[in-house]
């Protein structure tokens, strides 16, 4: 059994060097498929799943606890959880769910609003024919026959509030401590009118008006805002109109201090992806806006970069902005993960919570910067295994061609071998030893004056930096070299194999390894 495997080891050591390989390639991309979405920001840990892409206003409880909502197999399916988000509670409700579906919860009390009617738990229909529904944290509005009103979810009775025309214009919502926030702004080109409004107590005060320039030829899609110290900080959406070709969209913010009645002006904002360098975050949705500390921040979705799929660098993910002074804005990433990633919502300062699309169940997740609450709780799951095996065999498929950019080391000893054979057979067939030396010094001499023709600039910004440090190509084509030139001297000791077969063997071994190693880069 010695004998024999010492007999073998040229085709052994060649082949535990691919599984070697392959096993680092696996490595890396585990990691990059599981990977937190910042070095002090958890990964996502799944607290439930939904039937339906929406994911309704996560409550915390009086106890502190955290309400989810998730609609299953047309029921409301309740969550109530611990500030570890381990589950405390469980209830199902049953009515009639569908991605029309608006749901209020609070104070052990259920409204639902089903594209038309508003009804509590019992099915009880509360209001018929209503246009929009908004559920709030403590309280309901809701618009009917152009006038909008206030329903107070324990007593189920309902105040006029304002007149208000969905056709004309529209509105955001914002509930804070001092009181309800509702901004009105019109739907229509050009400069957009605008008015702040305060519901205290079920009445309405009008706090501010202005009015907003918007280029030519951009109409705004959304506004949100939000409302603090008399500060009100607006984020417009704004689309540049095209007859043809692909949309452009813009983000602009403003900064008013309602007090002093001044214009405002606004910045283009920009946000820079932090997964890489130079990047730009794009497609912003789904916004979350609030003041911390006294500056505007937001929570969105967009389009940036991610590792954690095999074809493609881009995908929708969670991040979370800090707008400076004149709309500088300063980006983190609060998730990664292969699906789009979408409706975030902050539960507190230190923790969000989105939803991950997926047509086999739509998953919702937290994460926070309390690593080690999150991270103990968190298991690999047979999800990541097998993206990180998909992320792995799709690479391997393509780095073979490797072989073809290889084609040209190649060629110089194939052209060696056949001119030995055709003008010194005899030669070739005595086996001097000059012969299989001088073979593998013109296929490494091709090798490095032609090393760009393989290393291209995507291995070199793509691969991990155990294969990308300063000198590296050289290092592993002369260490790969050194490898194949003993398994080529040991051929002839078992084999006896002559130079020709010995220069084919360490050409072939040197471009195997080279290509397990470096070809998965090529195109990725």
């Amino acid at each position: 059994m010695k004998t024999w495997i010492l007999q073998k080891l040229y085709w052994i050591i060649p082949v535990v060097l691919i599984l070697l390989g392959l096993f680092l390639l696996f490595v890396e991309n585990f990691s990059k498929v599981t990977a937190q979405p910042e070095p002090d920001w958890s990964r996502g840990l799944l607290v439930g799943k939904s039937q339906v892409n929406k994911l309704p206003a996560i409550i915390e409880t009086k106890d502190g606890h955290y309400l989810f909502s998730f609609f299953q197999e047309n029921k409301l399916h309740t969550v109530t959880m611990n500030k570890e988000f381990q589950i405390a509670e469980e209830k199902n409700y049953d009515i009639p769910v569908d991605k029309w579906t608006q749901i209020y919860q609070g104070n052990n009390q259920l409204i639902y609003f089903d594209y038309k009617n508003i009804f509590d738990q019992d099915k009880t229909q509360l209001v018929a024919d209503v246009e929009a529904f908004f559920p709030l944290r403590t309280t309901i509005l809701y618009v009917k026959e152009n006038k909008l009103f206030q329903l107070n979810p324990e007593t189920k009775k309902s105040s006029e509030i304002m007149a208000i025309d969905l056709e004309k214009e529209k509105v955001s919502i914002e509930e804070k401590e001092d009181g309800i926030h509702l901004l009105l702004f019109a739907k229509a080109k050009g400069n957009v009118d605008l008015t702040l409004y305060r519901i205290e107590n079920g009445k309405i005060n009008r706090l501010y008006n202005t009015k907003v320039k918007v280029d030519p030829g951009k109409i705004v899609n959304n506004i949100s805002f939000t409302f603090e110290e008399q500060k009100l900080a607006l984020l417009l959406q704004e689309e540049l109109e095209l007859t043809q070709g692909k949309p452009e969209y813009f983000n602009y913010f403003a900064e008013i201090d309602i007090t002093k009645g001044q214009q405002p002006e606004q910045y283009e904002l920009k946000f820079e992806d932090p997964a890489i360098e130079s990047g730009k975050l794009t497609e912003i949705s789904d916004i979350a806006f609030t003041y911390r500390d006294g500056k505007p921040r937001l929570l969105f979705k967009a389009n940036g970069f991610t590792e954690t799929k095999y074809n493609e660098k881009k995908g929708f993910n969670i991040y979370e902005a800090e707008i400076g002074e004149e709309g500088k804005t300063k980006s983190e990433r609060r998730s990664n993960t292969a699906a789009i990633s979408t409706i975030p919502q902050w539960l507190n300062e230190d923790t969000v919570a989105w939803m991950d699309l997926d047509g086999a169940g739509n998953k919702v997740y937290v994460s926070s910067n309390e690593l080690a609450k999150i991270n103990k709780q968190i298991k690999h799951t047979s999800e990541d295994w097998l993206q990180a095996f998909g992320k792995t065999f799709g690479m391997i498929s393509t780095s073979f061609f490797a072989f073809a950019l290889s084609f040209i080391w190649l060629i110089w000893p194939i052209l060696f071998v056949l001119f030995m054979y055709v003008f010194f057979s005899r030669t070739v067939d005595y086996d001097r030893p000059w012969i299989f030396h001088t073979g593998i010094g013109v296929y490494l001499i091709a090798a490095v004056l032609f090393k760009d023709r393989f290393f291209v600039p995507n291995i070199l910004s793509s691969a991990p930096g155990y294969l990308t440090f300063t000198g590296s190509t050289y290092f592993y084509l002369f260490l790969i070299a050194v490898i194949a030139y003993f398994l080529a001297i040991m051929t002839k000791r078992v084999n006896e194999w002559i130079g020709a077969p010995r220069i084919i063997y360490f050409v072939g071994v040197h471009i195997i390894l080279l290509t397990i190693l470096f070809g998965p880069y090529i195109i990725y």
